[in-house]
């Protein structure tokens, strides 16, 4: 393959991985260079990891940067929930200087777990209190003490 046609399956393969995020990818010598803004960081491992699937790319110059999140920081945790299959309809969130605190209701201790794992995630955070609860009879995660001799 040459370099031509390399550059036109490189292409192909940002413009789909790319979710419409401005990529530009250029080629030489079998070695792509990526340059643009993407929305998270697993976004910009997965075009870098399918490009060097390529049976012509020997390597990628990734200085892809991950994009500012935008909003303030309820409407980036609302997102980020989103992104990551999180139920949040009953979760309520607040926000003072950096201080994040959720409450409401989860439909499992997996999403009441994720909510806060992710505010941790996102940029200005201070602090995360987590006083979301679980339905009753939801199921809780054992905590690693069943059979043990008390």
């Amino acid at each position: 393959m040459d370099d031509k046609a390399l550059q036109e399956a490189v292409a192909q393969a940002v413009e789909r991985l790319s979710d419409g995020a401005p990529v530009a990818a250029s080629v030489a010598g079998g070695v792509v260079t990526l340059t643009g803004a993407v929305q998270d960081e697993m976004r910009r491992t997965v075009i870098e990891q399918e490009l060097l699937r390529l049976p012509e790319v020997l390597d990628v110059r990734n200085h892809l940067h991950v994009a500012a999140p935008v909003g303030d920081l309820r409407t980036q945790l609302r997102i980020l929930l989103e992104t990551h299959d999180v139920d949040a309809g009953g979760i309520v969130i607040e926000e003072a200087d950096g201080a994040l605190t959720l409450s409401g209701t989860a439909t499992g201790w997996f999403d009441r777990d994720a909510a806060e794992r992710l505010a941790w995630t996102l940029p200005g955070v201070a602090s995360v209190t987590n006083r979301i609860v679980l339905p009753p009879g939801a199921v809780e995660p054992d905590d690693g003490s069943a059979g043990l001799p008390s």
